[in-house]
């Protein structure tokens, strides 16, 4: 059976992982999981409002019970059960996320823009209860950096040259 090609995306708030990962998906078919969706959908089952304050709760709750690295486990298991060959990551937050991708094969990318292109970015988008997050300890595990400081276009661009590094 062939291996799996597994990419894992972390990066600034704001700085357009979401738009890396839709890219990836329609551009190059890859099936992706997303880690707040995991979370999401556990809320939904314990019929829990999904407030972003019930998220991070719930998230924190299952690492505390089951242990820091629970929710990519949960990933893995998805992984494991794919007939994808090639899979998404979205959403690696914590060193020991990034530590257990690593540890998988999984390739890290690292989605980072200027602060005031990021800083934009959030007020349009408008996400209630966004935060700025720090990422200091889980970049000592990243792969490749993607630097998002223009265009759609150029960000396109810098993709294709970096999967043609990893593909």
């Amino acid at each position: 059976m062939e291996e799996k090609r597994i990419i894992g995306l972390l990066g600034t708030i704001g700085s357009g992982k979401t738009y890396v990962s839709d890219y990836l998906v329609k551009n190059y078919g890859f099936y992706k999981i997303s880690m707040g969706d995991l979370i999401r959908e556990k809320t939904i089952k314990l019929g829990i409002e999904r407030t972003r304050e019930n998220l991070i709760k719930v998230a924190n709750e299952y690492r505390e019970k089951y242990g820091a690295d629970y929710w990519i486990n949960e990933v893995f298991k998805k992984v494991k059960n794919s007939m994808n060959k090639n899979i998404l990551i979205d959403g690696v937050r914590t060193p020991i996320e990034a530590e257990t991708a690593k540890k998988n094969k999984a390739i890290l990318i690292f989605i980072d823009a200027k602060p005031i292109l990021r800083y934009k970015r959030l007020i349009k988008r408008a996400r209630e209860g966004e935060a700025k997050k720090t990422f200091r300890e889980t970049l000592k595990y990243i792969n490749y950096k993607l630097l998002n400081n223009s265009t759609k276009e150029n960000l396109e661009n810098n993709i294709e040259s970096l999967l043609k590094k990893i593909i």
